[in-house]
């Protein structure tokens, strides 16, 4: 497929397609005798993979460490492990913060009317009224 395709099936734009391969983001496509990009099914999924862990905050210089170890094949199943789980705890701590912040914001939510709203309603009289002052 053309990488007028391949963005489309992506949702990348062609420029961004052609960077990120440029960087080594992700393998070098197969090109048509004639050097125009011939985007096949590997590279769509070479692509989804980098963008996946794009989305989960990976480093694009950790998500190129990996696709290059990975073309490099069994020799650095090890290393890539390693990358792997590294990147399972980044998102494990994310999770947890995550988490953290939906139990204070649905304990918020929860409250509102009965705690928070008084206390803004407060704080904003006092910050009005220091306004007032100067």
């Amino acid at each position: 497929m053309t990488i007028k395709e391949a963005a489309k099936k992506t949702g990348i734009s062609i420029d961004n397609l052609r960077y990120y391969e440029r960087i080594g983001l992700v393998p070098q496509v197969p090109r048509t005798q004639s050097g125009i990009r011939n985007y096949d099914e590997m590279a769509i999924h070479w692509i989804e993979f980098a963008m996946r862990f794009k989305k989960a905050g990976v480093s694009l210089e950790a998500i190129r460490e990996y696709i290059q170890l990975a073309l490099h094949g069994e020799s650095t199943k090890e290393a890539r492990r390693e990358i792997l789980l590294e990147t399972k705890a980044g998102l494990e701590k994310k999770l947890h913060d995550i988490h953290a912040t939906l139990d204070v914001i649905n304990y918020k939510v929860d409250t509102y009317d009965k705690k928070c709203e008084p206390v803004t309603n407060e704080l904003i009289a006092s910050w009005k009224a220091s306004k007032e002052e100067k």
